[in-house]
Parts: C-alpha cells; sequence; structure tokens
C-alpha cells in the first residue's frame, strides 16, 4: 500500500480500509474488519458498513478499558453482548459490529481482518491439514484457531490462548474465517497482511499449476448470443421462482472462467460441500442451486426445466431445514442466492442489484476457494449444523430482515423492475425517480440515449445500482427486442411498464393531412407502444408474479381537437390498445391502465402551446391562460412530478384490483371526463 503520510490515527486506518475493500480477494463486499487503539478508545469498524467506502463516521469508538470486562466473562449470549458493547461507547455512532470483542481482547495497536481467497483456501480443508499446512508456511509467525462461531464465541477462544501466542507471531488463520493481521500502525499492518497473502497465494499457484482440479469439460459452452438468448427465457422463470414472498433482483454473470468452471465434470459434486467462509451464508447462502438445462431445448421444455430443478432444490431446503430447525422456525424466504447453471453461467438473487453483485463476488471467491483447497487436499466447508446455526443467528440476519422490514413499511414498490419509455425529460423522468424512491429498480429508455442515460445517473447518485439508462427507438422491433433483453439480463425480469414516449403534434385540417403525417404519430403513440406492451408482458408472463402495465394517453385520447387528427387519433388508438390489453392479461395477473394527463409542464407540452399559440393569433402566455381559465381548479401549468406520483400508485398494490381503467389529471376537464 502506498500511503501518504497521514498523521491522524483514524485518518490512516480509513485509508488502509479503502485498500483491503477494494480487493475482493481480500475482502467480499460488505465483510471484513478493521480496529485501531489509540489511547483507552477502540475505534473498530461499526456493523452495516462496507470497507471499500468507510469515512470516519462508519467506525464505532468504544472504552477499551470497559471492554476489558470481556476478558473474565465465561458466557455471554448474544442479546447481552450487544448490550454491554453498547454501554462501553464513548460517542454515538454505528452499532457495535460481532467482531468488536475479537479486536478489545487481542493486545495490539492496529487490527485487520480479512476474508481472502488464499486463506480461505487453506483453511478450508480437515483442521489437520489446515493447522499442519499454515505452521510449515509460517514457522509460529502466523497462529491457527480451529472453527469457532463468531462473535463472543470467538472472541473467547482466542482469549484463551493470547498469552500462548508466540511473541513473534503477526497473526491468526481462523478455520473458515479469514485471516487476522496486527501491526503497530495502518502501514506496518497492511505490509504483513500482503507478506502473508503473498506467501499463500504463492504456495497454492505451485500447487496448482499443470493440474486439472476440477476435471475435464463435460461438453461444448454455447456460443454468447445464444447464452444471452436462452438467458431472456431463463432469468424471468427463476426470479418468478425465487420470488413468489417478496421479489427479487438478479444479477447474470457468463465470464468465460465462470463458464468453464460450470462445465468440469467435478463441479456438481464440489458445490455441494458448501461456501468459503460463514459471511458468505448471510451473502451468497447455505447451497448453489444447479440448473441442468438443454440450450437447444424449446421455450416451453426450458421454463419447465428450470422450475422443475428449483422446485426440488427447495424440496431438499425444507428437508434440511426440518432436520435442524426449533419447533415453529419458519424457513428463509431467501433460502436461495446463487443459482449455477452450466452452459448460461452465474445468476445471483438479493433483495437488491447490489446484493446481488455481491453475492457473485462472493461466490467466485468461493469458486476459487474450492479450486485452491482441491489442489493442497480436500475442500471442506462446515458441518451442517454449523451452518444452520450461523445462517440463523439473528445478529446476522438482522442485517437483512430489518431492511426488508423497513422496504415493507415505508415503499411502494420495493424490489420491482420498472422500464419507462419517454423517460428523458418530462414526465418520464419525474416518473423514474419516483419509481426508484419507491424502491424500484428502473431502466429508463428514451430516443435519445443520452438524455436517458443522464436521468439513470440522476436516479443511482440517490439509489447506487438501481438504475441504466439505455437509447430505444420504438419504431424499430429490434431496438425494442434489445431494450428489453437488456432488462432481463440487467435485473432478472420486468414488474411494470411505464410508457410516456410522444412525438411532436403535428396540426392540420383532416383535408391537408397526409398519410406520412398519421403514421409519424401512429409508429410512436400506437404501434410503438403496442409492441412495447407485448414484450414486457411476455417477460411478466415467464415470471408468474403478475405486474402493471401504465401509459400516458392524453385528454386528446378522449376529446377530439381541431386539426389534431393526427395527434388525437394515435392516442384513442392507444387507449383502445390498452382496454384490450387488460382483457387479455387480466387472468394473468397484469394490470392495464392508463393516464389522462393535460397541461403538463413538459417540453412536448410547451413545444405544442408554442404551436397552438401561433395557429391562433396568441402569445403564448395568453394561450396558456386559456388552458387555465378551462379547467374547474384553475391550473395553468400541472408539474410532471403529479403524473408521475399517479404512474406510481397505478403500479403499486395501491391499485391492485383496477385494470382497463383511465385516470385523469388536468385540474378537471368536464368535457374529458371519461365516464
Amino acid at each position: 500500500m502506498t500511503q501518504p503520510d497521514i498523521p491522524d490515527p483514524l485518518d490512516s486506518l480509513v485509508h488502509l480500509s479503502h485498500h483491503l475493500g477494494r480487493d475482493t480477494r481480500l475482502v467480499q463486499p460488505g465483510g471484513g474488519n478493521t480496529s485501531i487503539k489509540v489511547g483507552d478508545a477502540l475505534l473498530v469498524k461499526g456493523s452495516g458498513t462496507d470497507l471499500r467506502t468507510i469515512g470516519r463516521e462508519g467506525f464505532t469508538r468504544l472504552s477499551l478499558s470497559r471492554l476489558a470486562a470481556l476478558r473474565g466473562a465465561d458466557a455471554m449470549s448474544d442479546a447481552e453482548m450487544m448490550r454491554f458493547m453498547a454501554s462501553c461507547m464513548l460517542a454515538e455512532g454505528p452499532a457495535p459490529s460481532v467482531e468488536t470483542p475479537l479486536h478489545s481482547l487481542l493486545p495490539h495497536r492496529v487490527i485487520a481482518h480479512t476474508h481472502d481467497v488464499a486463506t480461505m483456501s487453506l483453511t478450508n480443508t480437515g483442521d489437520g491439514t489446515a493447522e499442519r499446512l499454515v505452521a510449515e508456511l509460517f514457522e509460529g509467525g502466523i497462529v491457527y484457531v480451529p472453527y469457532t462461531r463468531p462473535g463472543f464465541p470467538l472472541a473467547r477462544s482466542v482469549s484463551d490462548m493470547v498469552d500462548r501466542i508466540p511473541a513473534g507471531a503477526i497473526g491468526l488463520a481462523l478455520a473458515h474465517h479469514g485471516l487476522v493481521v496486527w501491526g503497530d500502525d495502518p502501514r506496518d499492518c497492511h505490509a504483513r497482511l500482503t507478506q502473508v497473502v503473498g506467501r499463500m497465494d504463492q504456495y497454492l499457484a505451485t500447487a496448482r499449476r499443470g493440474r486439472r482440479l476440477l476435471g475435464a469439460p463435460r461438453g461444448p459452452i454455447p456460443p454468447a448470443e445464444q447464452r444471452r438468448r436462452l438467458a431472456e427465457v431463463v432469468l424471468p422463470v427463476v426470479r418468478g421462482e425465487l420470488g413468489q414472498s417478496d421479489r427479487v433482483i438478479l444479477h447474470f454473470d457468463d465470464g468465460d472462467d465462470l463458464l468453464a468452471a460450470l462445465a468440469a465434470e467435478r463441479t456438481p459434486e464440489l458445490v455441494r460441500r458448501g461456501m468459503a467462509t460463514p459471511e458468505h451464508l448471510l451473502r451468497a447462502g447455505r447451497l448453489p442451486v444447479w440448473l441442468e438445462l438443454d440450450p437447444a431445448a424449446p421455450e416451453e421444455r426450458l421454463v419447465s426445466q428450470v422450475r422443475s430443478d428449483l422446485a426440488a432444490a427447495r424440496a431438499e431446503y425444507q428437508v434440511y431445514h426440518t432436520r435442524h430447525a426449533a419447533a415453529g422456525e419458519p424457513p428463509l424466504d431467501d433460502w436461495a442466492k446463487v443459482i449455477l447453471a452450466p452452459g448460461l453461467g452465474v445468476i445471483t438473487a438479493f433483495s437488491d442489484k447490489r446484493g446481488a453483485v455481491t453475492a457473485n463476488v462472493c461466490y467466485r471467491a468461493v469458486l476459487e476457494t474450492i479450486e485452491n483447497a482441491e489442489a493442497v487436499d480436500r475442500f471442506q466447508f462446515l458441518a451442517e449444523p454449523d451452518v444452520f446455526e450461523f445462517e440463523h443467528w439473528p445478529l446476522e440476519r438482522r442485517k437483512v430482515d430489518e431492511q426488508i422490514a423497513r422496504d415493507r413499511a415505508t415503499m411502494l414498490l420495493p424490489r420491482h423492475v420498472v422500464v419507462v419509455i419517454g423517460g428523458g425529460s418530462g414526465i418520464g423522468r419525474s416518473a423514474a425517480l419516483r419509481f426508484a424512491e419507491e424502491g424500484a429498480h428502473v431502466v429508463v429508455a428514451d430516443l435519445d440515449g443520452g438524455m436517458a442515460e443522464g436521468v439513470a445517473a440522476e436516479v443511482t447518485a440517490r439509489f447506487p445500482g438501481r438504475a441504466v439508462g439505455a437509447g430505444v427507438d420504438v419504431r424499430d422491433d429490434a431496438a425494442l427486442d434489445a431494450l428489453f433483453r437488456r432488462t432481463v439480463l440487467e435485473f432478472g425480469g420486468v414488474d411494470c411498464l411505464f410508457y410516456t414516449a410522444g412525438a411532436p403534434p403535428r396540426f392540420a385540417p383532416i383535408t391537408e393531412i397526409r398519410r406520412e403525417n398519421l403514421l409519424q404519430q401512429l409508429e410512436v403513440h400506437y404501434i410503438g407502444a403496442v409492441a412495447a406492451i407485448g414484450r414486457a408482458a411476455t417477460v411478466m408472463r415467464r415470471q408468474g408474479l403478475g405486474g402493471s402495465i401504465v401509459a400516458s394517453v392524453s385528454k386528446a385520447a378522449l376529446v377530439p381537437g381541431k386539426e389534431a387528427v393526427a395527434y388525437g387519433g394515435s392516442k384513442a388508438a392507444l387507449l383502445q390498445a390498452l382496454r384490450v390489453a387488460a382483457v387479455e392479461l387480466g387472468p394473468d395477473g397484469i394490470r392495464v391502465n392508463a393516464i389522462n394527463a393535460d397541461q403538463v409542464d413538459t417540453p412536448l407540452f410547451q413545444q405544442f402551446v408554442r404551436e397552438r399559440a401561433v395557429s391562433r393569433g396568441v402569445t403564448v402566455e395568453e394561450q396558456l391562460e386559456t388552458y387555465r381559465r378551462r379547467n374547474l381548479m384553475g391550473a395553468k401549468l400541472i408539474p410532471a412530478e403529479a403524473v408521475a406520483d399517479l404512474a406510481v400508485l397505478l403500479a403499486s398494490q395501491k391499485f391492485r384490483f383496477t385494470t382497463g381503467d383511465i385516470i385523469t389529471i388536468d385540474g378537471g376537464l368536464p368535457e374529458a371526463f371519461p365516464r
């Protein structure tokens, strides 16, 4: 680590933390710990923080003199431990991590705890092998610690052996749980960590050289385009099967290294042996689900294969749960987070995209650990009872369960995937932001791809990982195919389509309108919309979770306007198409509704106002005043956010029994009343 001269100890620790956290072979996202002792204060990474991004405020400050009481405690429940650590806090900050007792009981100034691949590779073997390898490689410089559950039990175990740790030791190799290294300052700690991990990596590379540890390939890997088309079918089915209780967001990875590992003949058996560290149980689950797919099978058989394999995996999980659960203890909803599909790739599932990516990063580390461990001995994870205990450990489960509870209580659309077409400005931009505020992951699509990406950047600045932008021309079937393919590959499926794409009106008397004018409007407002609805509904049906389609049709769909045969006719056609879609899709739980919005402050409406003003020989302000006077509430311009609010509500459970309807937001125009 090239570290500048940082006189402040905490700033120096922050620098070290960032350096470790950004190397996924050392620390998978969210994992690992660092600490420093300054006088009587222990400054340790707080619960729920991330080493990649942690700042000064992410460290918990505790009194070392008060924490010293842990040395005399023979037993302590989780609740007692958390209350005790809270009583030791010196200032407001994040809750103490469950690893805090370990950091407090080790008599060293700076401590770093990693879940690095090298240490996991050596310690995910039999205890005898792991202890022997650590002793041979480090000759007492690193001390092996047999597995004990993290938290107070691990701290107690280490405390009992502190006096027996050789004076020259610089760290501990924790069975199945990573590496602890200490030093006098962050620079010293990092140098030692680098030395230790480098030594193990060198040993493992030598052991692996020239060996096919996962076995020979079982068959050819389909080409990339075939995999993408296969994924379009498989991912929504997976998402639907895993999301019956709470929707999930998927991440898909078909990297060449993963495809090669999944194709190897020994992989199906090896991955059944488990993960690489208890932290992975929270992030990536107990075991991966294996999908044995035939890439050449027709869609119906593929869908059946996926559902059958997932049902079998769920049944196996229920048997496992029954073996270990206390009476009345419910099974986990998020029992499956990693799905392995040879010939396709690795699919990971979580409550949000960042969590799904983290599960992917963790499982990549697991696969590397498996191969390394097989090079030196036999890959072996925790015994099943230990896995169950950690998987249900309340101090770890709360990280997931509390987030689920908050999302359910405060958001209308948690874990939903929404496609906003026409999202580059106006109503679409406002809707993209509102959907994200209510928990959705959003694909912002617009004819102007740059504007779409700009709106997506606005969303991700507030909600990291929750939006992507894409250019789409709704007049082009291939472009629409690409949009929905990208949505499925990015997030796993679709729960809502909000269609608000618009073309500038062409005002002309019916005696002067030309075919090309009619087609220009129909292509965007009707044909493009129907094509998008069909694609969205196809994905929703594969998921089997229902869904919502909302489209903006405007007053023109209901009220005839002079010289507006092209614009009004295309909007009326869209309204009828929505009603037909509601009839067809209702049995699938897919709701279809329209928004009748008028006088909305958008670039398109402002252009409409200017053209109307010119055609009538008045100023823009006079034209706006005409609009204000004609509605019952005296509204001049309606903010786009008001329409966005309505779109979100129509997509939510608040309107779960509403379909085939049109809801007006125009300040009150009697002639536009739909009924």
